[in-house]
């Protein structure tokens, strides 16, 4: 034993066990390099005010043959006992504009909107009483919705609390959904769905007895673009064939289908083929919508984790004979003064650093691992941009959403539809500098190029977006809008979003690099023992 303890006490061993000491240094702190390297997950944000603004189809808030027009509702609607047109008292609970989280608004042409009564719910926003040509283009909205979003990563997950009805014929045959929830994928596949009733019924006046309650798809959903204030897309329609769609006509390019479960829960409120293409020209008064969210993300990610501050490893002192004081450094020979480093060659003075490769000049500090906290990247406000949320087509007197971005925050502007103005409502941005809302491009627009333009209170455009109306009255959204460009520097969009790079690769090269540089700290360690042995 006493021969092992003389072996492990040698300027060899202590030289060896110094470097090897270095190796596994080097690989702890390229660990934590590694660990550090990895960024902090973009975390959900808690949302608790996501507000819901949807039209369904033209055809939910059409003129009707009989019993006035179609309608919307808010809250879920009491039982008439019969199918009959609704009158101010029946059913009860009957027609109301709103009702808890849910409300009911028309635009008008101007700009703006009405509350419509009982009495006024077969009238557009300025008075005008529906036929079945026409629309109301009623806009329901749930609002106070909660959850959660991740811009980054593109999902979502918000639910509201409270119903809407939706009745055709005045009332002869209608429906209810409540507490609808979406859910998007990080693929941008998504679903709204909602619990439905309703009674099964005919349009004729015949049978009548309440439905089981299910849960149904309101919407499916494709390319999702969740972003940090809000979310507007089409929901599925072009393509899609029910198998319970008994009559869906597939004449018009544009033929489609709201989804399969909810059309089969249709067939029994007698609307099922008010909700797929039945004849050559409904597609544009029985699709879908775009639907418009917007929110207020309260974000909280997860803790920037930091790279530990490791100290310098030190020559690590053999234990001393027993009841022989140890000394805080290496003994040198008998009769010689032990230097305060490892001693070099005979008559070369000891650099205080280890040396370098021959050739290289010895750096006068030893390498270090990089700084110790990570940096960030200054949050930098967007440009100003505008948005239909994907949505490049659509028809004269449709609600379209409309998402902007980038703007002072807090403050009022006017959606104005140029050449000759018309102003199509009035928003606020929020605290982000963003809004989300709809608007309608009215129907007696001319056609040719116009421009909707996002306008001050001194009427200075901030942000526009080009658009062409053709003679069938097509609107045809233009990628990007040249002029406004150039004059105000605002970047048009519709719908796309550009994501910037990471600032942390550099990280992963330090790690690299530390166990590198601990490489070579052990091959210059057995170098020098071996020349000196």
């Amino acid at each position: 034993m006493e021969t092992t303890r003389m072996h492990l006490s040698s300027p060899r061993a202590r030289r060896l066990a110094a470097g090897a000491t270095a190796v596994a240094l080097g690989a702890t702190i390229a660990a934590a390099a590694a660990l550090g390297a990895a960024p902090a997950n973009a975390a959900s944000a808690d949302v608790t005010d996501a507000s819901l603004s949807w039209s369904l189809s033209n055809e939910a808030n059409a003129g009707a043959y009989f019993g006035g027009c179609n309608f919307l509702s808010a809250g879920v609607a009491g039982n008439s006992g019969a199918s009959a047109p609704w009158t101010a008292t029946n059913p009860s609970p009957g027609y109301a504009a709103s009702a808890g989280n849910v409300s009911i608004a028309y635009p008008k042409a101007a700009g703006g909107t009405s509350t419509p009564t009982f009495a006024t719910k077969c009238q557009t926003g300025d008075g005008t009483t529906v036929t079945p040509a026409t629309s109301t283009r009623g806009v329901l909205t749930l609002a106070e919705g909660t959850g959660t979003v991740d811009a980054a990563v593109g999902t979502a997950d918000i639910a509201w609390d409270g119903g809407f009805t939706v009745a055709f014929y005045g009332g002869l045959t209608y429906w209810s959904a409540e507490d609808p929830e979406l859910h998007v994928a990080a693929d941008g596949t998504g679903e709204l769905t909602a619990t439905v009733s309703g009674y099964a019924a005919s349009r004729d006046g015949g049978s009548w007895a309440p439905l089981t309650p299910r849960t149904v798809h309101l919407a499916t959903l494709t390319d999702v673009d969740v972003t940090s204030t809000g979310i507007t897309v089409s929901p599925d329609w072009q393509g899609v064939e029910p198998a319970s769609a008994t009559s869906l006509n597939k004449t018009n390019a544009d033929w489609g289908s709201w989804p399969a479960d909810f059309v089969d829960f249709q067939n029994e409120t007698g609307q099922s083929s008010y909700w797929y293409t039945s004849g050559a020209n409904d597609a544009a008064a029985k699709k879908p919508q775009p639907i418009s969210i917007a929110y207020t993300a309260a974000e909280t990610p997860t803790p920037e984790p930091t790279t530990p501050v490791t100290p310098e490893p030190t020559e690590p002192t053999e234990p001393s004979e027993p009841g022989t004081p140890e000394p805080t450094t290496e003994p040198s020979e008998p009769g010689t003064p032990e230097p305060t480093t490892e001693p070099s060659e005979p008559g070369t003075p000891e650099p205080t650093t280890e040396p370098s490769e021959p050739g290289t000049p010895e750096p006068t500090t030893g390498p270090t691992t990089g700084p110790t906290t990570e940096p960030t990247t200054a949050p930098t406000t967007p440009a100003p941009s505008i948005s239909t949320g994907g949505t490049t087509t659509f028809t004269v007197g449709d609600s379209v959403p409309l998402r902007a971005e980038g703007l002072p925050a807090a403050t009022v502007y006017s959606i104005v539809l140029h050449s000759d103005p018309v102003v199509l409502g009035t928003v606020t941005t929020d605290a982000d500098g963003a809004f989300a809302t709809s608007v309608v491009i009215p129907t007696d627009t001319p056609a040719g190029a116009h421009t909707i333009a996002v306008e001050s209170s001194d009427g200075t455009a901030v942000v526009s977006l080009a658009i062409t109306v053709t003679a069938d009255g097509t609107v045809v959204v233009d990628p990007i809008d040249t002029t406004t460009a150039v004059t105000t520097g605002a970047a048009v969009n519709t719908g796309g979003t550009v994501s910037g790079t990471s600032a942390l690769p550099w990280i992963g090269l330090s790690a690299f690099g530390v166990v590198a540089l601990g490489s070579v700290a052990f091959i210059a360690y057995r170098r020098r023992v071996t020349q000196q042995d």
